[in-house]
């Protein structure tokens, strides 16, 4: 059995624990997303997580039946003490979450014996029987958290408090804000989230949630945090375009957040309007390149390196960004059949991971330009054993070559670029009479209030998409 499931297009590994295993480390399944659309390569990779999580398995029943020494090396009891302090600090936070959580898990079927895991995973912690990477709790959390569910199971009020080194009784501590998340929650949230782009913006992600982010917290906090660190990043000589994108990024993946619907960057304050000013929102950043020009450039870029001649005028008869053409193989380009069982000839952009969930979309493909894609998509040239890495390393080449080009050819100064192109589709799009609605179904955009609806794809019919891009192409020849 290969353990894989697919969503969006992508795949996951996804495996329940023995009921055993289950019980010492607190949960009933593993899961890790896989970083690819193809099946061929995902079947790959599950036998290294099948090794994994055969290790997590036999480290939990080994850790059962082998109680740790009661002995520990210097450098052990050094590490403990250093993160006394933060134990205690984060307790009540801990224990709340831990009890809004088991409250909400009461209301559906099957608790009770979802809760005798759970007390079985946190008596073996309290013991100190159960140590594995990323999931042991100090001893003083899971004790806390027994009492939490024996006072939850009995109706009690919740007891935020902690107990001070040396026995005294800690002083009544704050309440914790209700809207505070865990790490573990935001985890969560960031797995989902991954399951759903490309491993670029994965990498990103991770990187800026590991420097920024502080759990548990408050989205007030963290929106503080974000604040800070565009304040130094442009402190330091940060392009405001580049801020305001790691900014969006880590704003985007907060509102997925249960109730973190509403964070948004602040609109006042001096921080506020340097990071706003990098959105790309003002027209300069968003020109189009003019239509003659552009064709002048075609012809340029068809007689001085002809490789890339095909990438480019595709790139403006569709309005693709550069990554969701260049990081797909032969296999996004097919037929797929609507409702009404006609048959189009789609590119299946975003295949492999995009910028959003309105990103994945079939846009339809004139039977002429099926050559230009297939020669494009058979340039990715990718072992079916190529890691993720790889992958990613060779989708960033591909863009920085056409890139280097076709923005050589273009001239410096004026703010445009390769992506430009996608703003003169645009522009044409609107010029051949398509609505808002409509540009931003072809391009990939989520409309305001319709994220659902805004995403072409499924199996609607493309008849009006495809007019528009028709009348489109009759302006970029090749």
């Amino acid at each position: 059995m290969s353990y894989l499931a697919r969503r969006d297009g992508r795949y996951s590994y996804r495996r329940r624990f023995p009921a055993d295993v289950a019980a010492l480390i607190g949960r009933n399944e593993y899961r890790k997303a896989l970083g690819t659309a193809d099946r061929s390569e995902a079947l790959r990779l599950s036998h290294a997580v099948s090794v994994e999580f055969d290790r997590i398995c036999d480290a939990a029943v080994a850790a059962n039946a082998d109680p740790v020494p009661q002995s520990a090396e210097p450098e052990t009891v050094e590490a403990q003490a250093r993160t006394a302090t933060e134990v205690l600090d984060n307790l009540n936070a801990m224990v709340r979450g831990f009890t809004l959580n088991i409250t909400e898990r009461m209301q559906s079927s099957g608790w009770q014996s979802e809760l005798e895991w759970r007390r079985a995973s946190l008596e073996a912690h309290a013991r100190g029987t159960l140590v594995l990477p990323g999931l042991d709790i100090h001893p003083v959390e899971a004790r806390a958290m027994l009492r939490a569910l024996d006072d939850t199971l009995a109706g009690n009020p919740p007891r935020f408090d902690a107990p001070a080194p040396g026995g005294a009784p800690a002083p009544a501590a704050a309440a914790v804000p209700s809207d505070t998340v865990t790490e573990a929650a935001f985890q969560t949230v960031l797995e989902d989230y991954y399951e759903g782009v490309g491993p670029s913006r994965v990498s990103k992600l991770k990187s800026l949630a590991r420097r920024v982010l502080a759990w548990p917290s408050t989205p007030a906090e963290q929106l503080e945090r974000v604040m800070q660190y565009c304040a130094e990043r442009l402190e330091a000589g940060g392009k405001a375009t580049s801020v305001h994108g790691d900014a969006a990024a880590l704003i985007t993946v907060l509102r997925r957040v249960p109730g973190w619907q509403s964070i948004a960057l602040p609109r006042t304050g001096a921080t506020a309007r340097a990071v706003r000013s990098g959105g790309g929102m003002n027209v300069n950043q968003r020109d189009s390149i003019p239509l003659e020009r552009m064709l002048n450039l075609h012809a340029e870029m068809k007689r001085q390196v002809p490789v890339h001649h095909s990438t480019v005028v595709l790139l403006a008869r569709y309005g693709l960004r550069p990554g969701e053409l260049l990081q797909e193989g032969p296999e996004a380009l097919g037929y797929r059949v609507d409702i009404l069982g006609n048959q189009e000839l789609v590119f299946k952009a975003a295949l492999s991971g995009g910028k959003n969930a309105a990103a994945r979309r079939d846009v339809p493909v004139h039977a002429d330009d099926a050559g230009m894609f297939r020669e494009v998509l058979a340039g990715l040239d990718l072992a079916k054993e190529a890691t993720p890495v790889q992958r990613d390393r060779r989708i960033r080449q591909r863009v920085r070559n056409v890139s280097r080009v076709f923005n050589r050819l273009l001239g410096e100064g004026e703010g445009l670029s390769l992506y430009s192109q996608r703003h003169t589709c645009a522009d044409l799009l609107r010029a051949v009479g398509a609505t808002a609605e409509e540009v931003g179904g072809v391009l990939g955009h989520t409309a305001a209030g319709a994220k659902a609806t805004s995403i072409y794809g499924g199996s609607q019919p493309l008849d009006r998409p495809r007019e528009l891009l028709e009348k489109v192409r009759a302006f970029i020849p090749s």
